[in-house]
């Protein structure tokens, strides 16, 4: 009996921080993993069949909250069907203690700014995921740090809150061209401190969109985040850079490119030889015999997709939090899919290609191989996480 009214103190703190939406559902896939955390990267602690039914206790991102076994877990969104729901609303209300608190697309430091909020207004608070509360901005779902928000209610009935003065997002003031011999250093602050992160770089001859400057530093939009590059190696030029916004989870990029598009340019690519680290095609001598260059897998994807004018993150792990999660029941040509096959880290995304049709999809898997399709059965169909949609 103990036990039972622990676990129903447990269900009532998760219902209490955020909008708890008593749904039905019924699995839509053949083996649906259970996760610890509301990411495609956390430990896989059970399995759901096809047509089975569940009850979510409400949701986190992409992720619907549900009990497993008297633990709390998490289900793709994308693979449950709801068959009916009854809301239970409960609010909190909070107030901005800074002076500016930037709004973000995101539960996470690193997400794009979309606007912000000034010192004093009152905003109601829906949730809460890694240290971010989740809120309705512009009438969309968006994140702002908790350390900044003072809580000054909790009520059913929803309190009116003061509408938030709107900061349109940053638009670039200019393009500059990186005249470095080398590579230039994207930085997370401005500053040439040897203690200050650096959060990539800029290869010679790159154009990137500048949002003003602090200092001895053009501001930039780097992956998602804000950086700083040094002024001496960057010369600025009258045109425009052709670069697309950094894509962000849920969203598409709104282009006239089409899924077939993305695969014929991606065949082009056939036979290209494996690179780790590589995202540029190879360079062959006039005999045929390799010189250098190559893909990895998420390379390829990044270089693909670059070619059209839409910026995707580095890494596969990146990669998969962007665009909208699709079911592999209703994969279209261009999505990306994502594999688990890392066999010494098996619940890790490790591998990615791009969905050409007829359940097949293209890849570059391994050291040693080479770009090529694969048939999205078997060993790729077992360790198939989620397909992602980046164009519309």
């Amino acid at each position: 009996m103990k036990k039972r009214i622990v676990f129903i103190v447990m269900l009532l703190s998760i219902v209490s921080s955020q909008i708890a939406i008593a749904d039905t559902g019924v699995v839509n896939t053949s083996s649906l993993r259970v996760r610890q955390k509301p990411s495609l990267l956390s430990n896989i602690t059970g399995y759901l069949s096809k047509n089975e039914k569940i009850t979510t206790l409400g949701k986190s991102g992409d992720f619907y909250i549900i009990n497993q076994g008297g633990k709390t877990g998490y289900i793709g969104s994308s693979y449950v069907n709801l068959v009916k729901s009854a809301s239970v609303t409960t609010e909190k209300h909070g107030q901005i203690t800074a002076t500016t608190l930037n709004v973000r697309s995101g539960a996470g430091s690193t997400y794009p700014v979309t606007g912000s909020i000034t010192l004093g207004s009152k905003v109601t608070i829906l949730g809460t995921l890694n240290g971010f509360y989740k809120i309705i901005y512009n009438g969309k779902t968006n994140y702002i740090s908790t350390l900044y928000v003072k809580v000054t209610s909790s009520t059913s009935t929803p309190t009116p809150a003061v509408t938030p003065i709107v900061t349109p997002p940053a638009k670039p003031t200019g393009v500059g061209k990186i005249i470095a011999s080398d590579f230039l250093n994207v930085r997370k602050t401005a500053s040439l401190d040897s203690k200050a992160t650096i959060i990539g770089s800029l290869k010679p001859n790159q154009k990137i969109d500048i949002y003003g400057t602090q200092d001895n530093f053009y501001k930039i939009k780097y992956s998602g985040q804000w950086g700083y590059i040094y002024k001496p190696y960057v010369s600025m030029v009258n045109e425009t850079s052709n670069s697309p916004n950094y894509i962000a989870n849920g969203q598409q990029s709104t282009t006239t490119v089409t899924g077939n598009n993305i695969v014929s340019y991606a065949n082009t690519f056939l036979g290209t030889p494996y690179l780790w680290g590589g995202t540029t095609p190879a360079t062959l001598s006039t005999t045929g015999k390799y010189i250098s260059g190559g893909f990895d897998c998420s390379g390829l994807v990044l270089y693909v997709y670059n070619h059209y004018g839409i910026t995707l993150p580095r890494t596969t792990m990146d990669q998969i939090n962007v665009g909208t999660p699709i079911n592999i029941d209703n994969l279209k040509n261009g999505d990306l899919v994502f594999f688990t096959t890392n066999t010494s880290s098996p619940s890790e995304v490790s591998h990615i290609g791009i969905y050409i049709g007829n359940n097949k999809f293209i890849h570059c898997p391994k050291p040693g191989d080479v770009v090529k399709i694969s048939e999205l059965t078997g060993y790729y169909k077992d360790n198939f996480v989620i397909g992602k949609r980046v164009i519309k």
